[in-house]
Formats: C-alpha cells, sequence, structure tokens
C-alpha cells in the first residue's frame, strides 16, 4: 500500500507540475509566437497531452488490476493455510508454522 500512495503522490505532483509548466508556456507562446505558430503548438501540446492522460489510465488500470490479484493471491493463501483448510486432511503434508516472539 505504501508503493501506491507514493505513486500516487508522485503522479499528483507530475500532473500539477505539467500543468502549471504547460500554462506557463502557453503564455510565453502567446506573448512571442505569431497566429499560425500559436495554433501549431497549442494542436501539438494536446496531443501530448491526451497522449499523457492515456498513459494515466492505463497506469490506474494496471494498479487495479494488480491489487485486485494480490487480494485474490492472499485470500487463497489464507485459505490454504488456515488451521481447519484442506491441509487437515493430510497431517503427513508439510505445513509452515508461526514463530512466536
Amino acid at each position: 500500500m505504501k508503493r501506491i500512495f507514493w505513486s500516487s503522490v508522485g503522479y499528483a505532483a507530475g500532473i500539477s507540475t505539467s500543468v502549471y509548466v504547460q500554462r506557463r508556456v502557453r503564455r510565453a507562446i502567446e506573448y512571442y509566437t505569431p497566429e499560425q505558430v500559436r495554433q501549431d503548438v497549442s494542436i501539438r501540446g494536446r496531443r501530448v497531452a491526451d497522449k499523457a492522460r492515456d498513459v494515466a489510465l492505463d497506469l490506474r488500470e494496471a494498479a487495479v488490476e494488480g491489487v485486485d490479484t494480490m487480494r485474490a493471491r492472499e485470500a487463497e493463501l489464507r485459505r490454504e493455510f488456515a488451521p481447519d483448510g484442506p491441509n487437515r486432511a493430510n497431517p503427513h503434508q508439510h505445513r509452515p508454522t508461526r514463530l512466536r516472539h
């Protein structure tokens, strides 16, 4: 969960920084360039922003899928190693025990 949290924090910081820089660049472009160049840069900027948004959505979907898989595997392991789980049927099968501190 720490990794997901810090990844999210980094993602948010990156997006906010990107938005800030994008606004500053737009202002500089409007101030220093003629109309046609301004339009071309604006179109290219939108394309880059759309691609970045697509990557962000893919990353979010991957994180959700990873968490779901992790939870499913954890539930599977808990069922397998539960005190009254399937390993009780075969007493000769090795089963890890908890260490007491």
